[in-house]
Formats: structure tokens, sequence, C-alpha cells
């Protein structure tokens, strides 16, 4: 089959072409069935009309001239002029005029003729009916010249109300025709004009999906194809920098695995060699450098896992002041050593927090690790925690170095680092903001990062509270609970 018989340009002119046809048809047979039944009304109105004007001419005739004598003539010529064959018949059903010059068929006027009573007793019956053969108009004795001269036999023709019928009809058809052939050549235009983006953003896909991810399309108007472009745009864009962080993160994990694989290669050699001895020094260092390489592959394992969705949270309700105490307390010994002094800022009560109790220290611990490591000796590291009508939001601020506006929103990336240089000394391998960000996003929660450059660094993120029970469901829990604990007693 052709393309361009599946082509939507086709299918749209199709459609528009069918649903003409449909219209136009239903409007020609109604207009059609309209005009016919008007013009068999008006015809009727119009026949009733002139019968009704012969009888009143004729019975003027006969109060006038007190009988029917000499009527032959004012028959020829009223039938003449109203078009229509005239039969006048007494009440015995005598012969008294006939327009058709025919005697003999006066019998069969009932089958096409319409009868009129005449006179108040009766006197006459006027039989009106049409015309089956033209007569030469009846011509006066001494006519003016040039009178009725073109008026011959059979040379005149009422002009019919079907033939009005029949005309509207014709000419709606045509006008269907007309209007047809204009809309479809406008529908195909239009339709080639609207779908020239489709076209252009077809051709782009294709070539992106052959790996060319620097494809755009121009995006202009405000309607659905202009917004259909502005979305490829920015899938592109997004497409182009995954592809960038692909890249970037090959590249970043063999870098961070090269450095503490070298190292352990070098002292693996050392020994063989006999360069280094076996001492409890030389193996804390290789075993340093192992433990950095197991936390790095747990972390790409655990970022792999919140992406992918298989992550699975223990989830409870439970004090998130107390796991943010204890996460204070855990990092407290390393920030004295360089100098940093931690400290928190909590309620002394607050509402309960449905959390994955490990995996939140993790992340406070990951954000307070950061603030350490960012913090210069002198400085200071505070953690807070508010409490909201749902969300309970922990802050953890530092009076660091900060973060510049051009990076701040790339914080949360994978294997990312303010520090393009990515020495250890100046940070980890990128990954502990990102696991941050996946594992309180697993628990319904928000991450965020507000800062800027020399004014140190603030990291917020929420949690939901838990739900508080009503008090009948309280009261059957602590129902239960008591039946638990009494066993056989009666409560």
């Amino acid at each position: 089959m052709p393309s361009w018989l599946l082509s939507l340009q086709f299918r749209l002119v199709a459609s528009f072409a069918l649903a003409l046809v449909l219209v136009l048809g239903g409007v020609s047979l109604y207009m059609g069935v309209a005009a016919e039944r008007e013009a068999e009304r008006l015809e009727g109105l119009s026949e009733n009309a002139r019968a009704q004007r012969i009888k009143q001419a004729l019975l003027d005739y006969y109060q006038r001239n007190k009988g029917w004598d000499d009527v032959q003539p004012v028959l020829d010529r009223a039938s003449f002029v109203a078009g229509r064959e005239i039969v006048v018949v007494d009440k015995d059903g005598a012969l008294i005029g006939d327009s058709r010059l025919d005697k003999a068929a006066y019998f069969e006027l009932g089958k096409h003729f319409k009868p009129y009573a005449v006179g108040h007793g009766g006197e006459a019956s006027v039989y009106v009916g049409p015309r089956r053969k033209l007569l030469k108009a009846p011509q006066p004795a001494n006519p003016p010249a040039g009178e009725l001269e073109h008026l011959e036999p059979g040379g005149l023709e009422e002009p019919s109300w079907a033939r009005f019928a029949e005309t509207t009809n014709r000419s709606l058809l045509w006008a269907g025709v007309v209007a047809g052939s204009g809309g479809l050549l406008l529908v195909s235009l239009m339709s080639g004009r609207t779908l020239r983006p489709v076209r252009a953003l077809t051709s782009a896909a294709r070539r992106m999906g052959a790996g060319d991810l620097s494809q755009r399309v121009r995006a202009s108007g405000r309607d659905e194809i202009g917004e259909l472009a502005r979305t490829f745009n920015s899938m592109a864009d997004d497409l182009e920098r995954a592809e960038r962080q692909r890249r970037n993160l090959v590249a970043d994990v063999a870098h961070e695995l090269r450095t503490p694989l070298s190292n352990v290669q070098g002292y693996v050699e050392a020994l063989r060699d006999g360069v280094l001895e076996p001492d409890a020094q030389t193996l804390a260092t290789i075993h340093q450098q192992v433990l950095y390489l197991s936390e790095l592959v747990e972390d790409l394992r655990l970022l792999a896992d919140t992406e992918a969705g298989d992550i699975s949270l223990h989830r409870e309700p439970g004090s998130l002041a107390e796991a943010l105490r204890a996460s204070v307390e855990g990092v407290r010994a390393r920030a004295e050593a360089k100098g940093v002094s931690v400290g928190a800022r909590l309620p002394a009560s607050a509402p309960d927090v449905t959390f994955d109790r490990t995996r939140i220290v993790q992340v406070v611990g990951n954000l307070l690790d950061n603030a350490i490591r960012h913090t210069p000796a002198g400085g200071s590291v505070t953690v807070e925690m508010d409490v909201g009508a749902a969300f309970a939001a922990v802050s953890i601020r530092d009076n660091g170095e900060g973060i510049s506006a051009e990076t701040l929103p790339f914080v949360f990336d994978r294997l990312y680092r303010v520090d393009p240089s990515r020495s250890r000394a100046t940070g980890g391998a990128g990954l502990g903001l990102t696991i941050a960000r996946k594992l309180v996003e697993a628990h319904g929660g928000s991450i965020r990062a507000e800062s800027a450059a020399g004014a140190g660094a603030t990291f917020v993120f929420e949690l939901p509270l838990a739900a508080v029970p009503s008090p009948i469901k309280r009261v059957m829990q602590i129902r239960s609970s008591a039946i638990e604990e009494c066993g056989d007693c009666q409560i």
C-alpha cells in the first residue's frame, strides 16, 4: 500500500471528505424533500385560488346575464388566461360549456377535474382541471395590429412548481460540489501547512534515534503542535544531558576505582618484591583502600536500587529527633578533629514520623559528612528540626564556603562535585547527596539545597508525619494490647 494512503494528511482529507459528503447528502435530501412538499403545497394553493377566481368570474357572468347564454367565448378566454380547462354543467348534468371543445368527453370530469358549485341553489357546477393540450387563444373580431400575433397553438406552457423544486435541488447539488471541492482543496493546503512541523519532528526524531542528540526543531505558536515541539526539544535536552552524564558516570567511576586499585596494586607488588614489610601499618593502608572500594561499590549498588525502585524500606513510626541526635553524636569526634563544632536544636517533644531509621540515619550522615567536609576549621554545623501540619522538616546548616548559583542545581546529580579536580582531599565520590535524595523521595518526602557562594549552605529535607489514629481506633488498639498482655483476664 502506498505510504501516502497511510499518512495523517490523507486521513484528515478523507475524514473531511466523508463528513462533507454525509452533511451535504443529508442537507440535499432534506432540502429536496422539503422543496417538493412546499412546491406541492404552493401548487395546490395556487390551483385552488385560480379555480376560485374562475368560479367568481362565471358567477358574475351568470348573475349579470341571468343565465348561461353565450358563455362559451367567456370559457375560452378564461381557460387561456388561467391555463386551465373549464367545464360548466347544470344541476341536471347537462353540458353548458366546455373549453376543451370535446363535448363527448365531459363524462370523464370526475377523474381529473375538481367541481365547484355556482349559485346559491347550485344552478351549475364548474369543473376546473389541467390542460392536456394548449389551444390557440381566442381572437377578437377586430384585433389590434400586432396584438396576439405571437400566440400560436402549443406555443405557451405554464411553469410548474415541480420544476422549481427540481431547479432548487440541482442548484443545491452544484453548490455542494463547488463547496466540497473548495473545502477539500483548503483542507489539503491547511493540513499540509499544519503537519509540516510534525514532519520536521519525525525527521529530527529519526536522526536522534540514529545517535544525533543535537537535533532540535523550531517551536513556534502556542497550539498543540508548538507545545509538542517544545516538549521534543526539552526531551532532546534531557537525553543529551543524560548521555553526557552517562559518559561522565563511566569516566567518574573509572576515576574513583583507579586510584584505590592502583594503590592496592602498588602495595601488593611492593610486598611481593620485598620492598615493603608486611607490617601492621602497610596492611592497615591496604585495608583502608579496600574499605573505600567496598563503600564505593555499595554506594553504587544502593543508588542503582533506589533509582530502579527495588530498595525495601522498613518504615515504622518513631522519633525522628532521637535519630538526629544519634547521627550528630556519631560525627562529633570527626568534626572536632577538624576543628568544626556540631550542634543540634531539636524540639523537646514532637510527633512520630513514619520512616526507616537505618536509611534516614544514612541520609543525615551523608549530609553531615558533606557539611563537615566543606566547613573550614573554626566553623560550625547545626542540625534543626521543625514540625508542621503534615511534615517534619530537618535543616542541616553550615557556615562554610557555600555553593555558587551555577552549581547549586546539580549538587544532587550522580558523581557531581563542585571541585572539578575530583581530589578526594576535598570530597568523596559524589554519591552521598544523590543517595540522600533518592532515600528521602522513597519515604515520600523531598529535599532541597539553599546556598550562596561564601555564605554557607543549608540542606533541608521533609518527611511525612505518622498517621494519628482516631480515638475509637486508639481505644481498640489499647484494648487489644491489654487483652494480649492479660491473657485469660476479663476486661
